[in-house]
């Protein structure tokens, strides 16, 4: 391997109970499935150790039943194990299951505090139930004294986010989570134009500095992290690390470079579930995708906001400290 592969993330459903309008499963036509329990311990046979394990795709992880013993039998391999989710079906039980399981970190997808964006963004409940089960998750966390568990509220860029975003550095604080972490909107993929996405991509740069600016001072003074991508100017001298250094597993086992282009049917290097990884993993067109990527000029990457590490704050990428 040309770099070591620190990250495998690997998707449990792609069924979602939302149907977002920013979301690309919202407007594909893949069919729906799960990995099943025995499918991904095939996987977990079939990939190198690796540090880190994240399940999730485009689905809903909690959607899958089986996901607390995929947790636990990750974890059992000598992964951190995380996940990512709308935690709208997070009840005790779950909350309970997914840290007895030793789940190492969950980041809670909520985008907005304001009750009417949400049910017009993240149709399928409201913002008010939702933050009731993070409230939830985050008290048997700690009554419970699970010390090796992070809870991250993960959003979206937005004007609603930017609006909010103090009320949503106090939330979390006041609920005892660890981070709020911000990203930028990805939209490139998406094959369809729809209302809300120029609403969504309309941010006044100077409104974005000083909301974010403000947050980390409160977040500081309230004992929680807080990150925020550089939204100004991405870096043209680095590369999005995803190619060399981690993959992307879809629950019928497609293999892909990228964690922003989830669809099998426009990249994958080859299934796992019909060949070993070591030959995906080293075979000529994925050598020759990492190349144009270092070149470049892989057109896939073209406008994507990781191009140049413009997605994520660099504390919130494992990949960050990597140079093609």
């Amino acid at each position: 391997m040309r770099q070591p592969l620190l990250r495998i993330q690997i998707e449990p459903t792609n069924r979602c109970n939302f149907k977002c309008s920013y979301c690309r499963r919202t407007w594909w036509s893949r069919p729906n499935g799960d990995m099943t329990l025995e499918k991904f311990m095939l996987v977990l046979d079939k990939v190198p150790t690796v540090p880190r394990i994240h399940l999730q795709g485009v689905g809903e992880p909690l959607l899958n039943g089986e996901l607390s013993k995929m947790v636990r039998s990750a974890r059992s391999s000598g992964a951190r194990v995380g996940t990512t989710t709308n935690a709208s079906l997070m009840t005790r039980n779950t909350a309970t299951e997914l840290l007895n399981a030793g789940i190492n970190r969950i980041n809670l997808s909520v985008d907005t505090l304001d009750p009417l964006a949400f049910q017009r963004l993240r149709a399928g409940t409201t913002v008010t139930s939702v933050i009731r089960k993070i409230s939830a998750l985050a008290d048997i966390r700690s009554k419970t004294r699970y010390p090796d568990t992070q809870l991250a509220l993960a959003l979206v860029v937005t004007p609603y986010v930017l609006e909010k975003l103090q009320d949503i550095i106090q939330l979390a604080a006041n609920l005892g989570l660890d981070e709020v972490y911000i990203q930028n909107l990805n939209s490139v993929f998406l094959t369809t134009n729809n209302n809300d996405l120029q609403q969504l991509c309309s941010i006044d740069h100077e409104k974005y500095r000083e909301a974010t600016l403000t947050a980390g001072i409160n977040a500081k003074k309230a004992g929680i992290r807080f990150l925020a991508p550089d939204i100004d100017c991405a870096n043209h001298s680095y590369r999005c690390q995803w190619p060399f250094h981690g993959c992307n597993i879809t629950w019928d086992g497609f293999v892909s470079p990228c964690c922003l282009q989830p669809d099998p049917d426009l990249l994958n290097f080859g299934n796992l579930f019909e060949t070993d990884f070591e030959t995906i993993w080293h075979s000529r067109s994925y050598r020759d995708f990492r190349a144009r990527v270092t070149a470049d000029c892989e057109p896939v990457c073209a406008e994507c906001p990781a191009r140049y590490g413009n997605m994520w704050h660099p504390s919130a990428d494992p990949y960050a400290k990597y140079e093609s």
